[in-house]
């Protein structure tokens, strides 16, 4: 594929979108109390939609007490969440940044350009799926879910790596 030609991709509008890391030894029961036991039962690099506040909300388990949140609109939840006796961190990512692409096109686009890390695979990854990848030898982790009722890949990536990432998709 010809830089010109994948540089068309269907980005989607993410304003206001933000990712939030909750990370620690206290990090699966934070957010079991957060958003429920759902939280408990999905494994590393799986995910599910929720609603924080009556906001839309993805959350996608990294490792075992590590989450991340995906927060459409307003942030004020996050901000006034109580952790002075838990032990975890709860943070928004703001040196990093996400995009996104219909279902379609990041079918038929992403395995021809990332390599993910293995185990992970991203021929067949399963929606509420990430797998972290490379696409020329930046690191993105790559999350099949809804974003607004719509099945999309996300990409996350280093704020700073935004625009070679969208250069190259």
């Amino acid at each position: 594929m010809t830089s010109a030609s994948i540089a068309q991709q269907n980005w989607l509008d993410l304003t206001g979108y933000q990712l939030w890391d909750l990370v620690g030894i206290d990090g699966l029961q934070v957010t079991t109390s957060l958003v429920g036991d759902l939280a408990g039962r999905i494994a590393p690099f799986q995910s599910f939609e929720t609603t924080l506040d009556q906001q839309a909300c993805s959350v996608l388990r990294l490792c075992e007490g590590n989450f991340r949140f995906g927060l459409q609109g307003d942030s004020t939840f996050f901000e006034q969440v109580n952790l002075a006796d838990q032990r975890v961190w709860l943070r928004r990512c703001k040196q990093m940044t996400a995009i996104a692409m219909p279902e379609a096109e990041g079918l038929a686009l992403l395995p021809k350009i990332a390599v993910a890390k293995l185990p992970h695979r991203l021929e067949g990854l399963q929606p509420n799926c990430a797998a972290p990848s490379r696409i020329d030898g930046i690191s993105v982790l790559i999350w099949r879910h809804l974003y607004q009722g719509q099945a999309v890949f996300e990409l996350q990536m280093a704020a700073k790596d935004a625009a070679t990432i969208r250069a190259i998709c």
